[in-house]
């Protein structure tokens, strides 16, 4: 049963989450050039007056990147019981939703951070692709969680035969 068509959704996101973990996610402009980088577990600031902006790193980003791809495979490794992939992926989802809320709160800390510097300049705060990664994950988790369903449905009904 590990050839099903949602064991290859989770295998999907289990490789948006280690391609998301590995890249930058966002970027801050100001005056037309880049002023810092937000990855998942660093915030860097590269221009001389916003390098002096003191900040934590966003860990628990990272941390959730982590989990995520560890409950895919986790997901994926518990084909043959079916309720519990069906609760591991609704929890994965839920994760990937907290994901988002992080993602968004330090994006929005930072950028008050980079405005509270030096107000001359209008920071402006730029997406990456890889930011759009836990949005394509969600998705597939919620495509592999109706298969799983659909396949537990399917077994059910087969067992009321008997």
């Amino acid at each position: 049963m590990i050839q099903r068509l949602q064991t290859l959704y989770l295998l999907i996101v289990f490789i948006l989450s280690i391609v998301s973990l590995c890249s930058t996610i966002a970027g801050y402009n100001a005056g037309g050039e880049q002023i810092a980088d937000f990855g998942n577990f660093s915030f860097n600031s590269v221009v001389e007056p916003f390098n002096k902006v003191q900040t934590t790193g966003p860990w628990a980003l990272g941390t959730l990147q982590i989990v995520i791809a560890l409950l895919a495979v986790i997901t994926i490794l518990n084909f043959n019981k079916r309720v519990l992939q069906m609760r591991l992926t609704i929890f994965n989802i839920i994760l990937l939703f907290g994901y988002i809320l992080i993602y968004a709160l330090f994006a929005w800390l930072y950028q008050q951070k980079l405005n509270e510097v030096q107000s001359a300049f209008d920071v402006s705060f730029q997406v990456k692709l890889t930011a759009i990664y836990p949005l394509v994950s969600i998705i597939l988790s919620f495509l592999a969680f109706r298969g799983i369903r659909k396949d537990e449905k399917l077994v059910r009904s087969l067992d009321r035969i008997r």
